[in-house]
């Protein structure tokens, strides 16, 4: 019996368009109305996906989780109640975007809890972001104004993955063994803290819950949702997952994000469909 119900955002729950199907919608909600848990898990900024748990009807609900920052920060929907925070080092921090600073074409995402600092804005990407209004564009590679600010995560985005793969294989030994690194949308290299991602806060949520992995069903399409797929007792890419996400799943959907995967998933495996 399936206790808990966790999902990806992009590329898994929303449409190429930012849109949660009436499909997908009416599953989540069956799937609550059997007392079964619902949550998401990804890799936005805290204020980036409160438009969808608002689409979903689970916004201020009680025992109701939501992971952002790729693991770096678990809140309660009620209240916005902070379970649990993992803010990257300071020095990483002017390491990092030092490097990031370096290569021609890449942007630069600096996640703190209710703000996002961005080098190098580009229109495509103010664009694909769900909510632009909490950016606060830098205009020159300067984070003294930082001070002491917890930053959560950082992305460096650029519109060919050949070239975020070329730099994360240059980066020092010491960044890549001493952090999460993964990849998600197909434009994003992501860096959080060592032994922060979806998996591990699963597992707190779960702890919290009192319940185990066999209860659990977490789906996902990218690198970034591998820990936690792989942490589920039914780990479920959809049919645009990655293959290396694939490799590990106990299911592939038939269908992708853009025709109600999520939906496909909790039917067959919690509502029995």
């Amino acid at each position: 019996m399936y206790k808990l119900v966790v999902s990806d955002i992009d590329e898994t729950l929303i449409t190429k368009d930012g849109v949660v199907t009436p499909e997908n919608i009416a599953a989540i909600q069956a799937v609550q109305d059997k007392g079964i848990t619902f949550m998401l898990a990804t890799g936005r900024s805290f204020n980036d996906f409160q438009r969808i748990l608002t689409d979903l009807g689970t916004v201020g609900l009680e025992k109701h989780y939501s992971i952002s920052y790729n693991g770096g920060v678990i809140t309660e929907n009620k209240n916005n109640k902070i379970l649990y925070k993992n803010a990257l080092e300071q020095d990483f921090v002017h390491q990092i975007f030092e490097i990031g600073a370096t290569y021609d074409g890449v942007l630069i995402h600096l996640f703190a809890l209710h703000h996002t600092f961005t080098y190098r804005m580009t229109e495509s990407e103010r664009n694909f972001m769900d909510n632009p209004f909490q950016l606060e564009e830098l205009t020159d590679a300067n984070l003294d104004f930082l001070g002491d600010m917890e930053i959560l995560k950082i992305n460096f985005q650029a519109d060919d993955m050949e070239q975020l793969r070329a730099i994360h294989q240059q980066l020092p030994q010491e960044v890549i063994s001493n952090h999460d690194i993964n990849y998600s949308s197909g434009r994003y290299l992501e860096f959080n803290p060592k032994g922060i991602n979806k998996g591990e806060a699963v597992r707190v949520v779960a702890k919290e819950m009192g319940i185990t992995p066999s209860e659990i069903l977490c789906i996902g399409d990218n690198i970034n949702d591998l820990s936690m797929v792989r942490y589920a007792g039914t780990g479920v890419s959809v049919a645009n997952g990655v293959p290396e996400l694939k490799e590990i799943a106990d299911h592939i959907c038939d269908n992708d994000h853009n025709n109600s995967a999520v939906a496909e998933a909790f039917n067959h495996f919690v509502l029995k469909k």
